[in-house]
């Protein structure tokens, strides 16, 4: 602060000249000896001059402000001198008078031109321009920036002062200092009251350690210690140095000077505050915001009736900071207690006074203007508060019986003065009342005031005051921030509701408010924003404010579209937190067509998914159970559901929706140190989608089972304590459902015409492969506790016995020990199976010499399977007949099963068929019928991929001739292409990786590679073109394959012989190739192998 500026001026020469009037008038020439009754006389000149240059201008809220700082610069200027003058001996005196001790306070001392300007004066100077003033706050201030004993000191002069021919107004003055007293709380200090005490601690010390040279030294305090405390657990000494027993004596002794009926409630209400304050110690009494509000305005309405006439906003922040404070010191922790000990002294003081007073207490006044409305409601209020405390000071045990006693018979004595003193509280006017507590918890709100948060929830509550108060929507504006909170949101919103189901119809309002509460939620933490979420869907269900439509309905339906564009339009990839925001204001409006659009956005806007599910996961609250729902689900499984079904036109749209349904299974975020859970748990999507629809006849079969086979791939992230969340979704019976569908494999190349809807020969694949996982899951449960499974193990035996026995050696896993394999009769002519693990099956369909179908049909289940197929094999490789016999054999059984097995069963078949012919018990001749010479060449290390090709290509000789020729419909013949080009493919990479091991070894290795990659191609025109018009397009991309592998491997033999031979390879493909009936094909393959250099 700039001090230059108020010390030496033109208001202070005016205080100034008020000082040297007084002493002029002065009989003794001086102020150092001026008696209280001479104030009113020689007082004068002071008094006026003093309310001179505080009284300019008007009288609003500014000018009172800086009338009292006049105030505090006047006393403290006075206060120092005091101090500075009176305080010292001599020897500082003499100091005083030396020109370095007046350098040094020019120099240090803020006060020291000041003081120089007054004359010397006394203590009755002082108290008595306290009095004049009214200031009793600014006395107290500067009070308590002095040390505790010098404080101590102070007020007990200001007693004698009182007591000294006390008047009515010396009992006043008394009384606003007890009050102020009261109402100080360890708070930010004005400046100029900082400067008073840092001054006046100056002056002490340098007095103190004079008087320690030269006099007793006189009991001292902690300068940190609270001067209205007493000093009982600090020296030891008696109470009589706290300041409220200092007040508590000075009462006694007023008692016959305070006659005025409104000072005797006054003091009867201020000794109970302190009674009270005393009592409750360190603790607190936190009033519910309500009642606090009610009181807060009550005080306001009774203690300026100017307030109620609005707008008066300069006053009324004055008169509400004052009565914050008043409030405080009544229910918060205050300094100003009684020591202990002292308690049952203020009891007994309380109650001689009320004896004393009680006739003329119980007498009513004889002009009822003697009492004011807020007196009235003060000392009622503080007399109801004493009675609500008195069971704790009964409880005490610091306070003695007789006190008690008291305190018990002056309550009982006091009721009827309560009622009496009560009578002068005006009754409320309801509208009014409701005015004045709007007016002020908006200036709470305005000033960030004590307790303004747990205001702002009445205020955001309140239909009484939205859109009726002019004023609540343009606070409510202003103070957007303070609205940052769950609560505060839902209570806005309430009243928003409310207001608008009443008939509000000015929308431009209603868009205000709700644009406000946006902004509140947008500031939300991610997990306050679901709680804000879950705040609406429990009030008012899953269409949350729209549910009633209105402006909400039409306001959701434009930010909606917006929302959603700017998401799917790629602006809010990188910034996924303020995509969150944007959805969470939508979903506050309407969750469940929020959420429904999110949904089909993932299906049909290709790309957008990951961040949809990045959003949805971020918002947990969106899974919320509504309890109204008739099915029992959450917003979110009915909205997948609905955009699962029907609505997907392309298969790229139904993956990309599965990829967005996998991903609300995982576990999102971690919010506010929550455990991370999946928006949508595992079992419940298993429920909503797969077990309802695990029947053959649902056409749709294949996404049902693509669910259940992503949700069983999702790693398990507990800790292996809590129950598989397979449980839930009845396992055995789930079991049983997908054997029933692998049942009806068998009909996927039926007409479609005789069966409604069969399974796909692909969906087999993906059912072979969700069983397995199922199985293995269960296994691993009843594995912890067998027994408890047995009889739903045996219950699933029984279920299977009529389904295909195939399907029962896929559930082997499941039966474990308690059941054999069963397997047709005939397998065991093929296999040496032993009667303790195997039993037969006599099954018609599998007549004589279909053990090695049998065999096969084992071969393809599962890996183990095959492998015990592979080892008990029952064949004599030494034995040309037999191994002939079975070669051919084998080859029937191949033709059987290839259009029915699944890309994993043909995957096993082909690796049988390679062991098979390592071990020599597969023979297949190569027949030269592409081949017009043999050449010298080592096809050794190729003999295996040549013989399989081979193999292949007889299969299918067989499968297109005219006995099998309508086996299949087109589908199933694209389907076995496809599988025998996958074959194909497999032996065109063996055949690289040989060419690879043997190239450094020998370096014509690439010789026999290109004979067997034209031997391979030659294989495949033929199957292409035995096969059906327009089903063999999987085999023709991999003879594009085989040119490019032939054209690669061509280009490196750069000998003269090699150059020789590429001429005749190019013209015997060329020859080869023009056999294909398909014109574009054959087209593009002879012009291929033209290119080739």
């Amino acid at each position: 602060m700039s001090w230059g500026s108020w010390i030496c001026c033109e208001k202070m020469a005016i205080v100034q000249g008020g000082f040297l009037l007084a002493k002029k008038q002065s009989q003794q020439n001086t102020l150092l000896e001026l008696k209280k009754s001479e104030w009113t006389t020689l007082g004068k000149p002071i008094v006026c001059a003093v309310r001179e240059i505080c009284a300019e201008g008007t009288d609003t809220a500014q000018n009172l402000a800086e009338t009292k700082q006049w105030q505090r610069k006047v006393l403290a200027f006075v206060w120092a001198k005091l101090l500075n003058s009176n305080v010292s001996g001599t020897n500082i005196k003499e100091e005083q008078d030396s020109d370095a001790e007046s350098d040094r306070r020019w120099k240090e001392d803020l006060f020291f031109s000041g003081e120089s300007m007054i004359p010397k004066i006394n203590h009755t100077v002082l108290f008595e321009l306290v009095k004049s003033l009214g200031a009793a706050e600014v006395f107290v201030e500067l009070l308590l920036t002095l040390p505790a004993d010098e404080c101590h000191l102070e007020m007990t002069r200001f007693v004698d002062h009182i007591l000294d021919g006390t008047s009515d107004d010396d009992v006043a003055i008394f009384l606003d200092v007890w009050w102020e007293l009261l109402k100080q709380n360890e708070g930010q200090r004005d400046e100029i009251v900082q400067a008073f005490g840092e001054e006046a601690k100056r002056y002490l010390a340098r007095a103190r350690a004079d008087e320690f040279c030269h006099s007793p030294k006189r009991l001292k305090l902690d300068p940190d210690v609270s001067p209205l405390l007493s000093t009982d657990s600090l020296s030891g000494s008696s109470s009589h140095l706290s300041i409220p027993s200092v007040l508590l004596d000075g009462l006694k002794r007023l008692k016959s000077h305070i006659n005025p009926y409104i000072y005797k409630c006054s003091a009867l209400a201020k000794l109970s505050d302190m009674i009270c304050s005393s009592a409750f110690s360190d603790n607190i009494v936190e009033l519910p915001a309500v009642e606090y509000l009610e009181k807060f305005s009550k005080l306001i309405a009774l203690g300026q009736p100017v307030v109620q006439k609005f707008p008066a906003t300069e006053c009324l922040i004055r008169r509400v900071k004052e009565t914050e404070r008043e409030l405080r010191a009544r229910y918060q922790k205050s300094a100003f207690r009684l020591p202990q000990g002292a308690l049952a002294s203020g009891i007994e003081t309380l109650a001689d006074l009320f004896q004393s007073w009680e006739p003329a207490l119980q007498a009513k006044p004889e002009n009822d203007t003697d009492i004011q409305s807020l007196t009235a409601y003060r000392t009622a209020e503080s007399l109801k508060y004493l009675n609500e405390i008195c069971p704790i000071i009964q409880s005490s045990a610091t306070v003695p019986q007789d006190a008690k006693k008291s305190l018990s018979d002056l309550l009982l004595n006091l009721t009827c003065f309560m009622q009496e003193v009560g009578s002068y509280v005006p009754l409320d006017d309801v509208a009014t009342t409701e005015r004045v507590k709007f007016y002020v918890a908006m200036t709470i709100i305005d000033g960030r005031m004590e307790r303004y948060a747990e205001i702002c929830k009445i205020f955001a509550s309140s239909q009484a005051w939205a859109f009726s108060e002019g004023n609540w929507l343009d606070c409510l504006e202003r103070n957007r921030d303070v609205f940052h909170d769950t609560d505060l949101v839902l209570r806005l919103v309430g009243t928003l509701k409310d207001a608008s189901s009443c008939g509000v119809s000015e929308t431009s309002k209603v868009r205000r408010v709700m644009n406000v509460v946006l902004d509140c939620l947008s500031a939300l933490s991610i997990s306050d924003k679901n709680k804000a979420l879950l705040g609406v869907l429990s009030h008012y269900g899953s269409k949350g404010l729209c549910r009633d439509g209105g402006a909400f309905k039409s306001w959701f339906e434009e930010e909606v579209n917006m929302v959603f564009n700017s998401i799917t339009q790629g602006e809010a990839v990188n910034n996924i937190d303020k995509a969150v925001t944007a959805v969470a204001r939508v979903a506050f409006l309407n969750p469940e067509a929020t959420v429904q659009k999110t949904c089909h956005l993932a299906a049909v806007n290709l790309g957008a998914h990951k961040l949809l599910g990045q959003i949805l996961k971020s918002l947990p609250a969106l899974s919320f159970e509504d309890n109204q729902s008739s099915d029992g689900r959450s917003i979110l499984a009915r909205c997948l559901l609905e955009a699962a079904w029907g609505s997907f036109t392309t298969t790229k749209e139904e993956n990309q929706f599965l990829e967005f349904l996998t991903s609300l299974m995982e576990p999102g975020e971690r919010i506010d140190q929550e455990a991370p859970s999946p928006l949508l748990q595992p079992a419940d999507a298993v429920k909503i989608f797969v077990l309802p629809y695990l029947i053959e006849s649902n056409p749709g079969i294949e996404f049902p089972l693509k669910v259940l086979n992503n949700a069983l791939k999702l790693p398990v992230t507990d800790d292996g304590t809590k129950e598989h969340w397979l449980l839930a979704c009845c396992p055995f019976p789930l079991i049983f459902a997908l054997s029933q569908l692998l049942d009806h494999c068998i009909l996927c190349w039926e007409d479609s015409n005789k069966t409604s809807n069969h399974i796909s020969i692909e969906t087999k694949g993906l059912l072979i492969e969700t069983l397995d996982m199922v199985c293995i899951v269960v296994e691993q449960i009843m594995a912890a506790d067998p027994e408890t499974w047995s009889t739903s193990v045996c219950w699933l035996y029984r279920k299977t016995e009529r389904l295909d026995w195939t399907v029962r050696l896929w559930l082997k896993s499941i039966f474990g020990g308690h059941f054999k394999y069963e397997v047709p009769a005939t397998l065991f002519e093929v296999c040496d199976l032993s009667d303790d693990g195997w039993s037969p099956l006599n099954l018609p369909q599998y007549g004589p010499g279909t053990g090695l179908l049998a065999w096969m049909e084992c071969c393809c289940t599962s890996t183990h399977m095959m492998e015990q197929m592979l080892s008990h094999l029952t064949i004599d490789a030494k034995n040309v007949e037999e191994v002939n016999m079975f070669s051919k054999g084998f080859l029937i059984a191949l033709i059987q099963v290839l259009p029915w097995c699944s890309s994993s069963e043909w995957r096993r078949l082909n690796h049988v068929v390679k062991n098979l012919l390592q071990r020599e018990l597969l023979h297949v001749p190569y027949t030269l019928e592409y081949v017009h010479y043999m050449p010298l060449l080592n096809l050794r290390p190729f003999a295996h991929h040549l013989q399989f090709s081979q193999l292949l290509l007889r299969a299918f000789q067989l499968i297109c001739s005219c006995s099998c020729s309508d086996w299949l419909p087109t589908a199933g013949w694209k389907y076995a292409a496809r599988q025998c080009a996958g074959s194909m493919s497999d032996i065109l990479e063996s055949v690289r990786c040989k060419l690879k091991g043997h190239g450094a070894q020998n370096p014509d290795a690439s010789q026999e590679a290109i004979f067997v990659v034209v031997q391979l191609f030659c294989h495949v025109i033929h199957i292409m073109v035995m096969m059906p018009s327009d089903t063999s397009e999987s085999l023709y991309y991999v003879s594009l394959e085989l040119l490019s592998q032939y054209e690669t491997l061509s280009t490196a033999n750069t000998s003269t012989s090699g150059l020789l031979s590429k001429v005749n390879e190019k013209h015997f493909l060329h020859s080869i190739a023009e056999n294909l009936t398909n014109e574009e094909q054959c087209s593009v393959l002879l012009q291929k192998i033209s290119k080739i250099c």
